[in-house]
């Protein structure tokens, strides 16, 4: 319980220093060319005990052949991915995670699928903004501060990219994507 709250709390830090640093202007980015599929691999292997823990299937697939390769920060990459599946571990109180990599239109899509608690439409338009959280969140997880998907939309505007995230309503789960 105690290693449970501290990584809580190192994360909710982390969240906090990096909205910091988004609203100064002094987010710095490291640019380079690496594998977004080993990427993903490693994450869900991190994140799977966390999922297991908690009674969670978390499954990783991939149609993706040939190059991954993309042109980012290596770490804010990863922080996009880890706080994408971590806020599906957080809402999902039971069933499966899926993580996918795609490529559509020569483009690589990276997307996180949950059985969780879904959400309404109007949640839909402000779960990206600071300290927003799902109208249902508290239900299932007291402790979001309402900052992993703005931090994560931070980064991957930054990046010239897109996030967004769909759901058909309230525990019906939800699935977003970059």
């Amino acid at each position: 319980k105690l290693v449970e709250s501290s990584k809580f709390m190192a994360l909710s830090i982390e969240d906090y220093l990096n909205v910091s640093r988004i609203e100064a202007g002094n987010m710095k980015y490291e640019l380079s060319d690496f594998n977004l599929r080993e990427i993903a691999e490693k994450v869900v292997d991190e994140m799977r005990p966390v999922a297991m823990k908690k009674g969670l299937v978390l499954v990783y697939r991939s149609d993706t052949n040939g190059s991954n390769m993309v042109h980012a920060d290596i770490g804010k990459t990863r922080q996009v991915i880890m706080n994408l599946i971590d806020n599906s571990v957080k809402y999902t109180p039971a069933g499966k995670i899926t993580v996918s990599l795609t490529k559509e239109n020569g483009k690589i899509k990276f997307s996180v699928k949950d059985t969780g608690i879904g959400m309404r439409p109007e949640t839909i338009t402000s779960l990206f903004q600071k300290f927003a959280r799902a109208y249902n969140a508290n239900k299932t997880n007291i402790h979001g501060t309402g900052l992993g998907l703005f931090v994560a939309k931070q980064i991957v505007d930054a990046h010239h990219a897109k996030v967004w995230v769909t759901s058909e309503g309230e525990e019906k789960g939800s699935q977003f994507f970059v």
